[in-house]
């Protein structure tokens, strides 16, 4: 089974226009959509899928989810088989139904907090593009992060 790494994480927050400060100039994440419902994708300048952080505003903080990458589809279906085998419940989703990603599992921790995994995200590439790119892109703002994970 492949779970290859930290896909995203969506957040609470109190205050978008302060939250989005903080994450795009000081962390320096790169905004890449915002969608009907306000949420607003961030990525890193070195991250090929479109997001790796979703902030969503809330009149309480904290994690809505968190979402994890898969080597393949078919590492879907092993893992929710595990899952099932050991009698924890375990969602199919639809392709879309995680905003631009691929069929999904949804499922809970013992913690209670609700966990993704899915093999495909939308691609949107890095910010240096992938033919002779420079080492770090023009203009970046605060810390510059490169990625999530």
């Amino acid at each position: 089974m492949g779970v290859m790494r930290i896909g995203h994480i969506n957040l609470r927050v109190l205050d978008m226009k302060a939250a989005r400060h903080h994450y795009e100039n000081v962390l320096g994440l790169l905004p890449t959509d915002v969608d009907s419902a306000g949420n607003v994708y961030l990525k890193g300048w070195d991250e090929w899928d479109k997001y790796c952080l979703v902030l969503t505003e809330s009149d309480r903080a904290g994690m809505n989810h968190m979402a994890f990458k898969v080597e393949s589809e078919a590492d879907l279906d092993a893992i929710k088989a595990k899952l099932e085998a050991a009698s924890h419940p375990v969602e199919d989703l639809a392709a879309g139904e995680l905003p631009f990603c691929g069929r999904s599992l949804r499922f809970h921790i013992p913690s209670g907090h609700q966990m993704y995994l899915y093999a495909e995200k939308e691609f949107v590439g890095k910010s240096v593009g992938t033919e002779n790119p420079e080492p770090w892109p023009d203009g970046l703002k605060g810390a510059g992060a490169h990625w999530l994970d």
